[in-house]
């Protein structure tokens, strides 16, 4: 895809590291999203999109339309806190779109160190193949961890926003 129009109240993604940042788009060029450190922001396109390519992430069955999806998302701007665990940003994107907390990289975390944790214990004092294991881990989760139906938004700078 080399271009593509951007609504308001659409699900922004892009890598960072192993995980996958996420926001709203507010329909005139701007992200807001939950960052560490900086709580709810509104960044510009450009400033949520400086670490890697983005991606729109499909919306399945909204809870609310678009305009009352960036009215719930620009109410929060300047809301501090931000926790990995309970406050990350999909779970203000799920707040936002879908009225309900929820992260699926955190779930999918803890399901692979679940299963690491378990693949260690049978691995015993053969540290190298828990090693291997918990490095097998790390790769899994970098590579689910995507949103499902994530499409890149190749060329930013032909890419184009609708109000």
């Amino acid at each position: 895809m080399t271009y593509r129009d951007i609504g308001p109240g659409e699900i922004l993604a892009v890598r960072q590291g192993l995980y996958w940042h996420v926001g709203i788009h507010d329909g005139a060029g701007h992200v807001l999203s939950r960052r560490p450190g900086k709580g709810v922001v509104r960044e510009t396109f450009d400033e949520f999109a400086a670490d890697g390519t983005p991606h729109l992430v499909p919306i399945d069955r909204p809870s609310f339309p678009p305009a009352d999806i960036v009215g719930r998302a620009a109410a929060r701007i300047g809301e501090p806190g931000y926790d990995w665990v309970e406050r990350n940003c999909e779970h203000f994107v799920g707040e936002c779109v879908y009225g309900k907390s929820a992260s699926r990289q955190i779930r999918l975390a803890g399901a692979l160190a679940a299963g690491i944790a378990l693949a260690a214990k049978y691995a015993g004092p053969n540290w190298l193949a828990a090693g291997a294991v918990a490095l097998a881990g790390v790769a899994a989760f970098a590579w689910l961890a995507k949103p499902p139906t994530a499409q890149a938004l190749e060329a930013p700078d032909a890419i184009r926003v609708r109000a």
